[in-house]
Parts: structure tokens; C-alpha cells; sequence
């Protein structure tokens, strides 16, 4: 019978000390990979909460403008109320000039905040930009539910209404209605 040859022990220790490595290194890459996609995690969720923060962040801040802007408009409309007084006296007074300039530069202030008036007259009656102080009849059909007169202009912040529009809307006739 043919006689196996053995294997040195040198190569035996060899091949195992081999195999343990491996063993290691299989483990050691588990471990790499594991802490790579917790640092990966962690990072996705930073970021979104930056994200969210930051959203936040400019929320509040639109809703400071808001808050600031429509506290200052009666400022404003009160040196217009001053302005529309005078209507009709000597352009030359001084006094008049003053105010006319300081309500100018307050507006430019408010503009800078984002403050921007709108006219409604021709708009669809709108309940969240319009405030209907009364309505009048209208002729024509298509006039029916838009803002004819704007008595007092409307304030935005952004997308914001911080004023409604005071404005008179249109009405259809009882004849018409009947149609």
C-alpha cells in the first residue's frame, strides 16, 4: 500500500496561521463595512436635519418680516393720512415736503423687508386678499364678482397677505341673476 506522505508541520502551522488570518481579515472587513454604513447613516441624518433646520430657519424668519411689516404699516398709513390732509395747500411748505420725504424712505425700508402693495381693481373677489366693504350693481355680467374700486391697496410679505385690499366689488342685477 502506498504510504501517504505527510505534511511538514512547518507548512501545517503555515496553513493555519494562513487560514486564522483570513478569518481576521473576513471579520475586520465586517467591521469596516458595518461602521462605513453607520457613518453613512449618520451623515444622511445630518443632513436632513440641517435640511430641516434650515427650512425652519426661513419660516421663522418670513414669519418675523410678516410680523414687523404689518406692525409698521400704520406708521406708514398714518403719514399717508397726514399727506392726504394737505391735499390741496400750498406744495411749497416745507413741513409737508419733510413728511413726503420720510414716507418715501420709510416705504424704501418696508420694501427692502419684502413689502409690496397691490391694486386689485379687475381681480376676481377674493375673500383671503379682498375685503368687500360693498358691492354695486354692475351692466355688465362679466364685471359680476370682480373688484370695481380699490378704496385702500393691499400688503404682501412674500406670498403672504399681511392686508387685505379694501376694495368694492361688482354685482349682477336681480334680472340678470334670473337668466
Amino acid at each position: 500500500m502506498p504510504v501517504e506522505p505527510t505534511e511538514d508541520p512547518y507548512v501545517t502551522s503555515l496553513k493555519r496561521e494562513i487560514a486564522e488570518r483570513d478569518t481576521r481579515l473576513t471579520e475586520a472587513d465586517e467591521k469596516v463595512r458595518f461602521y462605513a454604513a453607520s457613518v453613512d447613516k449618520v451623515r444622511t441624518e445630518y443632513q436632513a436635519s440641517r435640511e430641516r433646520m434650515q427650512r425652519e430657519a426661513e419660516r421663522n424668519s418670513a414669519r418675523e418680516k410678516v410680523k414687523l411689516v404689518g406692525g409698521l404699516l400704520g406708521v406708514l398709513d398714518s403719514l399717508d393720512r397726514s399727506l392726504e390732509s394737505k391735499k390741496g395747500h400750498d406744495g411749497s411748505d416745507p413741513f409737508v415736503a419733510g413728511v413726503q420725504l420720510i414716507r418715501s424712505q420709510f416705504e424704501t425700508a418696508l420694501s427692502g423687508l419684502g413689502l409690496v402693495r397691490f391694486d386689485a381693481v379687475g381681480e376676481a373677489f377674493d375673500p383671503n386678499r379682498h375685503q368687500a366693504v360693498t358691492s354695486m350693481a354692475v351692466a355688465d355680467p362679466a364685471q359680476a364678482g370682480r373688484v370695481l374700486h380699490c378704496l385702500a391697496a393691499g400688503v404682501l410679505v412674500g406670498d403672504e397677505v399681511v392686508r387685505a385690499a379694501t376694495v368694492v366689488v361688482g354685482q349682477g342685477t336681480a334680472s340678470e341673476d334670473v337668466h
